[in-house]
């Protein structure tokens, strides 16, 4: 069981501390099996002749260090292809850059709703304000550039389009972020053909805290060779070339 607590603004819970929550339970039961290593950024791969063999990167010092090992997973999100490309291996992972806004209403809808003109969806969050307007997540748009700023005119045409049926909304905050989605919309969990040593758990798009712990599972399968409950290949990465 992790320990969680719910924000005043956010209805699916908070990314940062669930991890560290894992990372805690993990260090707990299995910390004579692990070795946590912050603040290091891997800038290559290690390769003898297609073995693929370690990795280095670089410390908070600046100084570079190389670690040899058996087996290696690579999870970095919107950043994964970057490394892969390096050594030829396929990923199709993009950072689709997506406009998300929080509004606030007296019409308290128990259901998503449809943005008019299919610009995205409003969904109505667990809570509550102060004055007992209920709180509504705005979504929408996927833009593939790598900055980070939140688009004006993007918020301003979710926030217009949701004035259809939430015609007293206020804003109270507007935000965009990078999901890592992949060339076919499904996650790449597995080895890859190149480097059979190389495992890739990316491409989770907008979905990585609803189903993480179950491509880690698979995932887990995968580098221990057991027996799966699913089907693994929808998930391979070999299924691109």
């Amino acid at each position: 069981q992790l320990n969680g607590s719910i924000a005043t603004m956010d209805s699916s819970g908070d990314v940062s501390l669930f991890c560290r929550g894992l990372l805690k339970n993990l260090l707990s039961r299995h910390g004579d099996r692990f070795k946590l290593v912050p603040g290091e950024e891997v800038t290559d791969f290690e390769v003898d002749e297609k073995i693929l063999f370690g990795v280095t990167s670089r410390n908070q010092n600046g100084d570079f260090v190389t670690r040899q090992c058996d087996k290696i997973v690579l999870a970095l999100g919107v950043r994964s292809a970057e490394l892969c490309n390096s050594i030829g291996v396929p990923c199709p992972v993009y950072p689709a850059k997506g406009h998300l806004v929080t509004v606030s209403s007296r019409f308290d809808y128990k259901y998503n709703i449809a943005l008019r003109g299919g610009l995205g969806y409003a969904a109505p969050m667990a809570i509550t304000n102060s004055e007992g307007r209920r709180l509504y997540r705005l979504s929408g748009f996927v833009d593939f550039t790598t900055g980070n700023k939140a688009n004006h005119e993007r918020v301003d045409a979710l926030v217009d389009a949701a004035r259809a049926d939430l015609p007293d909304l206020e804003i109270i905050d507007s935000s965009a972020c990078h999901r890592p989605l992949s060339a076919d919309d499904r996650a790449l969990i597995g080895p890859t053909k190149s480097y059979p040593t190389l495992f890739l758990c990316t491409g989770f798009g907008s979905r990585g805290l609803s189903i993480g712990l179950g491509g880690g599972k698979l995932l887990a399968i995968e580098l221990l060779g057991l027996k799966h409950d699913i089907d693994p290949s929808p998930y391979l990465p070999t299924r691109f070339n």
